[in-house]
């Protein structure tokens, strides 16, 4: 009797500690998921920043000559892992905006001339890299180039 017990007995002490590494690889596995994450978040964020920093230099760089402005600019990371869309929605120039522009808006400061309203969307591209994660950031940024 006492032999068929003690055998009872083990087979529940490696149910449970099966039962407790198994809650343990569950728990290990979504740290690491998310620790992914947030770096991959970080690094859109990141390239988020490059790109505005980017679309003001093309900005400051376009030829207006024709009486034309900029009004999309496209970028994409090095590695493959984000693109950049940036729609310019508004220029804020002081008195006199380009003929051809429609998206200028005449102000009547100069404190504000030059200011530029973006709208940036950095979405990941699909790829190893990513690990075949969706991430999509948009932000809307008023900026002086």
């Amino acid at each position: 009797m006492r032999k068929g017990i003690g055998l009872i007995w083990a087979i529940i002490i490696l149910l449970l500690i099966a039962t407790l590494m198994t809650a343990v690889t569950k728990i290990a596995f979504f740290s690491v998921k998310h620790t992914s994450d947030t770096y991959m978040i970080q690094r859109a964020q990141l390239f988020m920043q490059s790109a505005i920093e980017n679309a003001i230099l093309a900005i400051e760089g376009y030829d207006r000559s024709g009486g034309n402005c900029l009004k999309t600019i496209h970028f994409t990371d090095e590695d493959g892992r984000f693109k950049a869309n940036i729609t310019i929605l508004r220029y804020y120039i002081y008195k006199k905006c380009p003929n051809n522009c429609n998206i200028c808006v005449p102000i009547k400061t100069g404190f504000s001339n030059g200011y530029v309203l973006m709208d940036v969307k950095v979405a990941s591209l699909n790829s190893a890299k990513n690990d075949n994660k969706k991430i999509v950031l948009e932000k809307v940024t008023l900026q002086r180039p």
